[in-house]
Formats: C-alpha cells, structure tokens, sequence
C-alpha cells in the first residue's frame, strides 16, 4: 500500500515560500524526524540517505487527494522520473510521536552540488533544521 503522506523539510513547511503549492488541504500537519544528511543549496535544501536526524512536517491527505498532491509536487520539485532530474521520489520511515510512518519524500539527486561545506550540521538538539526564515527571496 502506498503512503497517504509526504515528509517536507523545506520550502513546502508551513510559512516558508511554496507552502501555497500545496494543491489539495491535509488531514493533518504534524513535526516529524528521518534519517538523511540535510544540505544548504541556497534557496533551498536538499535531503539525501544519511544518518543525522533530520526535522521536517508530515502532511496526511485522504487516499483520493494523493494521486493529485503527488503530480502537483513532483512539478513543484522537478521530478519526472529522468535521470536529470533534481530531485527524486522516495519512500521513507518517519518518526512522529514514538511512532514509524511511511511517507513520500523527494530526495536530492545532484551529488556535484552537495559539498562538506553546505551540508547542514545538528544543533544543541542533535537535529539538522533547514533555517525557518530565509534571508533572500525564493521564486
């Protein structure tokens, strides 16, 4: 059975820049966490398989909405199953709550733009954040 949610960590979270892409209205919007290595791609980040902890939003939508909300992401994020692509679609687990979930996610797929120096490192915390407020505008 596919997932009926999506792991964003990015531009697509609640109050950043392309929250308004969302096409259809979630069940539920809730903090979640995946292993992966976080990456500062300037207007945007990047999340590839790694071992940090990495925060994000889980967004749970109706089963009839995913088919809908998936074809408006993989626009938003310039997926199309090619090998060009920039990112890619996956399936990951989640943590919400002392809970595992499976969810989409969409994964960076350009390793010669991630570099040491604009991967994202753990706060005090231990958890890899994509910044909450960005200090240029995103289009």
């Amino acid at each position: 059975m596919k997932p009926d949610r999506v792991f964003v960590y990015g531009t697509l979270k609640r109050g950043q820049s392309r929250e308004n892409c969302w096409p259809r209205k979630p069940l539920t919007v809730e903090p979640a966490t995946v292993r992966g290595t976080l990456y500062d791609l300037g207007p945007y980040p990047g999340l590839t398989d790694g071992n940090d902890l990495v925060a994000g939003e889980l967004w749970q939508f109706a089963a009839q909405d995913m088919a809908g909300t998936l074809a408006a992401l993989d626009q938003v994020e310039g997926y199309r199953d090619q090998d060009e692509d920039e990112y890619r679609r996956v399936i990951l687990q989640c943590a919400v709550n002392q809970k595992r979930l499976t969810a989409w996610a969409y994964h960076y797929a350009r390793p010669g733009a991630r570099t040491v120096a604009s991967k994202i490192r753990p706060d005090n915390q231990g958890i890899c954040r994509w910044p909450a407020s960005l200090p240029y505008a995103v289009s």
